[in-house]
């Protein structure tokens, strides 16, 4: 880096790098901007979607749950072989671990006809809701939506290292369009053949 006589950056190079460190933080933050400064409105048309990821028994009972206290629109992520609801949701069949069941959400939530809901409630085992609800807010809070509950529980210790690992895996989907799932193929294509994508 060229210094001065002085030692210090010259004043175009200074601001080059201040512009590009406050871009780059502002790219990070916009997941958790965008819902403050772009509120999806309240109105009747855009009613709140519950997404259940993954379809266990647990799950399952804790969409239930959260149902009881609202009138969403449902919407289930599962694994092709994992065993369907006992009584029929619209599903989406994509998906083999929570960042993929996370961009499939978001994907489909991008060709959806407007409106889109004003807010994504996540349903999930209490223990997986943390991860699940940040990973959430970073690939839907670009685009204004609130993902509730809010806060959500704390994580265990094992979740806290998955939900840095998949932070990371969608921090790189929002960047180039993929999570990563070329680093590491073996993995992937062990959790495809047991979910059945």
């Amino acid at each position: 880096m060229p210094l001065t006589a002085a030692g210090l950056m010259r004043p175009p190079m200074l601001v080059a790098l201040v512009l590009a460190v406050s871009a780059a933080g502002l790219w990070l933050a916009w997941p958790w901007l965008a819902p403050l400064w772009f509120s999806v409105s309240a109105a009747p048309d855009r009613p709140d979607r519950l997404v259940v990821l993954d379809g266990t028994p647990s799950r399952l009972a804790q969409a239930e749950r959260l149902a009881a206290a609202l009138p969403p629109q449902r919407l289930l992520i599962r694994c092709p072989r994992s065993t369907p609801p006992p009584q029929p949701l619209p599903e989406l069949l994509q998906g083999f671990d929570t960042t993929t069941q996370i961009t499939a959400l978001a994907d489909w939530l991008r060709v959806q006809p407007v409106p889109s809901p004003r807010r994504v409630w996540i349903a999930t085992d209490p223990d997986h809701t943390a991860r699940a609800v940040l990973l959430a807010r970073l690939a839907l809070g670009g685009r204004g939506l609130a993902v509730a509950p809010a806060p959500p529980p704390p994580p265990s210790t094992l979740e806290r290292r998955k939900l840095l690992r998949d932070a990371l895996r969608l921090t790189l989907w929002r960047a180039i369009g993929s999570s990563g799932g070329w680093l590491v193929p073996e993995q992937v294509a062990r959790k495809r053949v047991a979910c059945g994508v």
